[in-house]
């Protein structure tokens, strides 16, 4: 199977970020990707990156002979390269956090302590953006410790309905929540993947909340420790940080601050490692 057009222009990308190239190395250098690739087809498809601005090129001396047309790496290529960059990470966070779902069905063997309903109050569940079967395992886990067994649910949580969870759709967003003050006795806020909007969306929370009323948050994708070699698993985490906050990578220490700056009483319970959930008292009146 030859690969398509879309995916050898990526490669293409990909060899002129390393270095320029003319169109003979480039067919050299894609010869295991399509074999059946011939040069005019290459200067065609270069013709076109050229033209959408993705690649740039110029007539440069060669080593032992005349000018030759050299391909460099343009402004929007860049740009296009760290979108695919962001699309392997989040394909990559996808089969993992599906992965981890096999490990979290007897998720009450995982956590470091137990874990303590505030009351038996109203509980309003919050996805941000979406769930997924990991953390419906962690809610079915969290439901086992409520007397109450019917929760408010808010955002994208149709899935509860194939595990048979009963809830009541609410309208509204976790950092905008059509709410009263002092409402539930629990908000359980499901992911982290607007990470610059965390202190409002937690400001929020705790204006919802009840006095004594619990917050927890159940964040797929957390770290603590500091970086400190330049493995793989630290460059995706940090690339992820830094360019795609969307993605849901948090720092640990930076979320458990915002917390730290709106609750007096937190604490965290590690499920697996990366898979935290986090917890915060409002203060009674």
């Amino acid at each position: 199977m030859t690969a398509s057009r879309t995916a050898i222009k990526e490669k293409i990308l990909l060899i002129l970020d390393r270095m320029p190239c003319h169109g003979y190395d480039l067919l050299d250098s894609l010869n295991g990707y399509h074999r059946n690739l011939r040069l005019t087809t290459l200067y065609r498809w270069l013709h076109e990156m050229e033209s959408e601005g993705l690649i740039i090129s110029s007539m440069e001396p060669g080593l032992t002979g005349p000018k030759r047309r050299v391909y460099h790496l343009g402004p929007r290529g860049e740009s296009k390269l760290r979108e695919i960059l962001r699309s392997a990470i989040e394909v990559l966070l996808h089969f993992f956090s599906a992965y981890r779902g096999f490990l979290t069905e007897d998720i009450q063997d995982n956590f470091e302590k137990e874990i303590q309903a505030s009351s038996s109050g109203r509980i309003l569940l919050v996805a941000n953006p979406r769930l997924n079967e990991p953390i419906i395992n962690i809610i079915r886990y969290l439901l086992t410790k409520c007397s109450n067994k019917s929760i408010d649910a808010m955002g994208d949580v149709g899935l509860l309905r194939v595990y048979e969870i009963d809830y009541r759709q609410v309208e509204g967003v976790a950092h905008d929540m059509p709410v009263s003050s002092n409402r539930y006795s629990e908000i359980w806020l499901s992911g982290t993947s607007d990470a610059k909007m965390l202190p409002i969306i937690i400001a929020e929370c705790k204006r919802a909340l009840k006095p004594g009323g619990v917050l927890r948050i159940i964040a797929p994708f957390v770290f603590f420790d500091e970086p400190t070699e330049p493995t793989l698993s630290e460059f995706i985490r940090v690339t992820s940080v830094q360019l795609f906050p969307d993605l849901g990578i948090v720092e640990g220490t930076e979320l458990s601050s915002i917390i730290n700056e709106q609750f007096q009483d937190y604490g965290i319970s590690e499920v697996f490692p990366g898979l935290v959930l986090f917890w915060a008292v409002k203060n009674k009146m």
